[in-house]
């Protein structure tokens, strides 16, 4: 099956699940700005977990060849084929010749668009997903994004062999949920302790606001400034999630197209249960933030984890 781009939308990249492992090596680890909307996707287009899958922004329009499942997941996400709204979190069927389109009610979310079947697009470093700024990954290995009459070719799978009654649907109070009025929590740093009493307080009372400095590689933050101790420090590796506080003292968190070495103090990380709804804020919204013991936060995460695979396993 072939799909052809006939609109391109604002951004649009193959990813999958990222360069897991490959920090070490000097390579970004890349992959879904928002975790959980790409897993979902791919589930409910019944795929296998690490299947690259489309991540927009703006709304991109798409033609396939075949008939094929789909899915399109994400905040405020949107579906219509051939000008007809269909469901989101919900496995679509397509007959050959459809006109697909996906995005964001709101102008800069990510929405995740998945298409069953086996992606023939390069494996560059161990990963199919598309980093600009290191030139890596996408359709044609170079790391650049979607474009206008791009095609490229997805081999189908013995799953889309289904009856409509087995189409899976996730139902709308268990979607991932983007309240930003619910603080991020924050996993305290070893770095911690650099940072007053008085500092640290005053980041978990005050308000930020997520300014037009964001991308793939960080989200920059404007709010009540936030010093350190630490003048100076040698580089190191950089988390998932990690809270950088750079000489202003407004903070950056560290997203997925991170650099692998950076030079600023840290608060801690972002949860990574948390960076998914980070990820889909917006210049202009506000967010907070709240300490969360590593424990706790270790105990959130894996029983997420384990909701989400047997909700998965009950739509089986």
């Amino acid at each position: 099956m072939k799909v052809e781009i006939t609109n391109k939308g604002l951004l649009s990249l193959i990813i999958d699940g990222g360069r897991v492992g490959r920090q070490k090596d000097g390579f970004c680890q890349s992959g879904p700005m928002d975790e959980l909307a790409y897993n979902w996707a791919n589930f409910l287009a019944f795929n296998m977990d690490n299947t690259p899958c489309l991540e927009v922004m703006g709304n991109i329009s798409l033609q396939v060849t075949e008939a094929c499942a789909i899915a399109a997941t994400g905040r405020d996400v949107t579906l219509t084929v051939n000008g007809e709204h269909r469901p989101h979190y919900t496995t679509v069927l397509l007959n050959a010749f459809d006109e697909v389109s996906v995005g964001s009610a709101t102008l800069g979310c990510k929405a995740y668009l998945a298409i069953s079947g086996k992606w023939q697009v390069p494996d560059i470093v161990g990963s199919a997903s598309t980093v600009m700024r290191e030139g890596l990954g996408g359709l044609n290995g170079n790391g650049q994004p979607l474009q206008h009459g791009h095609v490229f070719e997805i081999k189908q799978n013995s799953l889309l062999n289904i009856e409509r009654k087995r189409l899976r649907k996730l139902h709308h109070a268990l979607r991932p949920k983007y309240n930003l009025e619910i603080p991020i929590n924050v996993i305290p740093g070893y770095q911690i302790d650099r940072f007053s009493n008085v500092a640290q307080q005053l980041f978990v009372s005050s308000e930020y606001t997520v300014t037009s400095s964001i991308d793939r590689m960080g989200y920059r933050l404007n709010g009540p400034d936030i010093r350190s101790s630490i003048d100076t420090m040698r580089s190191e590796a950089v988390h998932l999630g990690a809270v950088q506080v750079p000489p202003d003292g407004q903070p950056i968190v560290m997203m997925r197209d991170r650099q692998t070495l950076g030079g600023y103090p840290k608060l801690g990380c972002v949860n990574p249960i948390d960076i998914n709804r980070l990820a889909q804020a917006v210049p202009g919204e506000k967010i907070h933030f709240a300490f969360q013991n590593n424990e706790a936060a270790r105990a959130q995460c894996l029983l997420a984890t384990s909701r989400m695979r047997q909700l998965q396993g009950e739509m089986l």
